[in-house]
């Protein structure tokens, strides 16, 4: 088992990184939002639920549908996205790490959502109906929660498909990169 040292403002920053939807950034991040041919792709004005209604980069939010996964090696973060064709989308977030080398106890954040998604050419927005979030640490039992409702905050990307890699860029230009999984 390989075990990252970590101080107490490293572990808060993750947890607010995490809250905020932006944790597994760093590890899953690439250095641009390329369409397929290397370029950011260019806008479009067609609006659509994910369906077979074409855009003007080179693909169609068909291309969505199904599941997607953001995980590294060495990571302690996974997110991932299930799209459907009725235009939904269902997100889990999990972050987890140990506590010490000397017990099984380890910190555990998760995040769950699910909604709706539009599309507006490049632009893909998240409503969700429903967002929870989990955490438990042994350490501080107290200050632990199951399920706690979060705020239904709209999430706005942009987004790219290319060779089984979606990547959802947000207003921060923060990359979130996804490997299409079987479901």
């Amino acid at each position: 088992m390989i075990l990252h040292a970590r101080s107490q403002s490293d572990v808060r920053v993750s947890i607010v990184l995490f809250i905020l939807g932006v944790v597994g950034v760093i590890a899953a991040c690439s250095p641009a939002a390329p369409g397929s041919d290397g370029t950011r792709p260019s806008p479009s004005t067609t609006t659509s639920s994910i369906s077979v209604t074409p855009t003007q980069f080179g693909g169609d939010p068909e291309v969505l549908v199904g599941a997607w996964e953001s995980s590294q090696p060495s990571s302690n973060t996974t997110l991932a996205y299930r799209f459907t064709a009725e235009g939904r989308y269902k997100h889990a977030g999990v972050l987890t790490y140990p506590l010490s080398a000397a017990s099984d106890d380890f910190f555990l954040m998760k995040s769950i959502a699910a909604g709706k998604v539009q599309i507006d050419g490049q632009q893909l927005t998240l409503y969700p109906s429903s967002a929870t979030t989990t955490r438990k640490d042994p350490r501080y039992p107290g200050d632990d929660y199951t399920d706690r409702q979060e705020p239904l905050t709209p999430k706005r990307f942009t987004w790219a498909v290319a060779d089984g890699v979606l990547t959802l860029t947000d207003a921060d230009d923060l990359q979130f990169v996804f490997q299409r999984v079987e479901s």
